[in-house]
């Protein structure tokens, strides 16, 4: 007897299923899109709400304008956590965000970092301007929201123009810690807490918050979000989770 190939197929997809169901695993119920910078804490709480809730978490880690533009172009809803309000506004104009779920989750800050063995270490964004800090890492000033920070602060301070030539521009601010804990880059602008959770750079000093716009991390639901989504939405906004935040070094927005 002839079976067709679909057939079998749902057969193979069918058994899998079964045996998934047997071992007791969760499902997958809440799809999450995450800032880059949030990673690990939103590692920790989606863990911690597998293990409250009974449910699996479906984590894409990476810059907030890829993520959004992942979304737009169809990528299954679910939460959306950006780094800055500017890709929250452009999916709701794009009409994806659910009304009434936008809430501020935390604010950061911004850092210069060295290698921990560095020798070399600024004092002030002025000493950038040193030719001996020939390469400067940041997250893509053009469109991720840490680089674009970063940017203001240099151009409030004078500096930007001058110091252009010299930015290693990365796909988002993980990467950009990267070439620091490495030593491809003497020098780098980061979130203090992406510095707070590296034992491989040192915070040369911090940037004055007046020099860049307030860094803030808006969250949303993505219109057609499942209930899991909506949970997690939900258990995000919660003081245990508020906790958990805080140990990381995100303040209040």
């Amino acid at each position: 007897m002839r079976v067709r190939r679909g057939t079998l197929v749902a057969l193979a997809v069918g058994c899998l299923l079964s045996i998934g169901a047997a071992s007791g695993e969760p499902r997958a119920v809440a799809r999450i899109y995450v800032a880059a910078s949030l990673t690990d804490v939103i590692a920790d709480l989606a863990k911690r709400f597998e293990s409250d809730r009974g449910a699996h978490v479906v984590p894409s880690y990476g810059a907030s304008n890829t993520l959004a533009q992942q979304i737009r172009e169809g990528a299954a809803p679910g939460v959306f956590i950006s780094a800055s309000v500017e890709w929250v506004d452009k999916l709701d104009a794009w009409r994806l965000v659910e009304p009434g779920t936008r809430v501020d989750l935390a604010g950061n800050a911004l850092v210069v970092i060295v290698p921990k063995d560095a020798i070399l270490r600024p004092e002030a964004l002025g000493d950038l301007d040193d030719v001996k800090y020939a390469r400067i890492a940041l997250a893509d000033p053009v469109a991720v929201p840490a680089g674009k920070y970063a940017k203001a602060a240099l151009e409030t301070a004078g500096l930007y123009e001058r110091l252009k030539a010299r930015i290693v521009a990365a796909q988002d601010v993980r990467t950009a810690l990267s070439y620091v804990e490495r030593g491809e880059v003497p020098v780098g602008i980061v979130y203090a807490t992406d510095a707070a959770a590296s034992s491989k750079v040192d915070v040369a000093f911090s940037i004055a918050s007046g020099l860049h716009p307030k860094v803030v991390y808006p969250m949303v639901l993505i219109r057609g979000a499942d209930s899991g989504a909506r949970e997690f939405h939900a258990f995000l906004q919660t003081p245990d989770a508020w906790k958990v935040f805080e140990k990381a070094g995100f303040t209040k927005p």
